[in-house]
């Protein structure tokens, strides 16, 4: 209940520090490379920041429980307590809002555009690369550490582990991973299919903002989850290699750990400046606001 309270009052703080007003809006919009925006397109623009806004606290109180119930109702580890643990639920909250401000239903007229839309028209290629490399390490980690899941466990049963390490041994780490980069990826490459296919307001200008913005935000957002899930999978991968060490058998792979555990935290630190970086405007804004891209 304590750890809850903490995570609301966390999102109440986001939600009152990130408030949107009108002139924060406007600022918004001239940040996307709209000069002079009018009190016609700072509407539909403080609606975009205020739905999604209005879902952090929500989501910062419900995501935690509600993960740790899941986990304990299939048996799957939960993360380890810290700063690390606060990190994974705040990005996974932030890509929830994300996801469900998009499937919102849109809000008055749209005009469609005779030249398709392209997911390079709104995102960076180096933005997509750092995302599908982050998952696939995820996912090469992941089963890496599946596949000596046998092995580990006939190695806790021949030596004298306690009881609880055992069970933390047997436990499947790897599905964890895989189950958290697939459903990362479905909802980063959902959001990002709506912002091209679906207009968001009739102006133009205002539209394609929110549309780039709208994807590269999730891309971010996707990014910062891929680390996290390296960082899931690197600390079983670190947990296998000790427990070589300690029965001194094991797969000779294992050797390797040693030089992924260095690039651990590097990996993190690279997915959460990813983050940052495409989450900011493009240095050449005008792309963002030309109508019909």
């Amino acid at each position: 209940m304590g750890e809850a309270l903490l995570y609301g009052l966390v999102g109440l703080a986001i939600l009152l520090v990130l408030w949107p007003t009108r002139s924060g809006a406007a600022k918004f919009l001239r940040r996307w490379g709209v000069a002079e925006p009018t009190e016609e397109q700072v509407a539909p623009a403080l609606r975009y920041l205020r739905d999604r806004r209005l879902l952090y606290p929500l989501l910062f109180v419900l995501v935690p429980p509600v993960a740790g119930a899941v986990a304990e109702l299939f048996g799957l580890p939960t993360p380890t307590a810290g700063a690390l643990r606060h990190l994974a639920s705040g990005i996974a909250a932030l890509l929830i809002a994300e996801v469900v401000a998009a499937l919102r239903p849109v809000r008055g007229a749209r005009v469609a555009t005779l030249t398709p839309r392209r997911w390079r028209d709104l995102l960076p290629r180096w933005g997509v690369a750092l995302l599908s490399t982050l998952a696939a390490v995820s996912l090469l980690s992941a089963f890496a550490g599946l596949s000596a899941q046998s092995w580990a466990r006939r190695a806790v049963g021949a030596v004298g582990f306690s009881e609880p390490y055992r069970a933390e041994v047997a436990r499947p780490v790897g599905v964890v991973v895989v189950v958290g980069v697939v459903l990362g990826l479905v909802a980063v490459l959902g959001v990002v299919r709506l912002a091209v296919r679906r207009g968001s307001v009739a102006d133009p200008a205002v539209d394609a903002v929110l549309r780039t913005r709208s994807a590269r935000v999730a891309v971010g957002i996707g990014m910062a989850w891929m680390a996290w899930m390296v960082t899931l999978a690197n600390g079983r991968l670190s947990a296998l290699h000790s427990l070589s060490r300690s029965s001194g058998d094991g797969p000779g792979w294992l050797g390797a750990v040693r030089l992924i555990d260095s690039v651990g935290l590097l990996v993190l630190l690279v997915g959460v400046l990813g983050w940052i970086w495409v989450a900011n405007p493009p240095s050449r804004t005008a792309r963002a606001v030309e109508p019909g891209r």
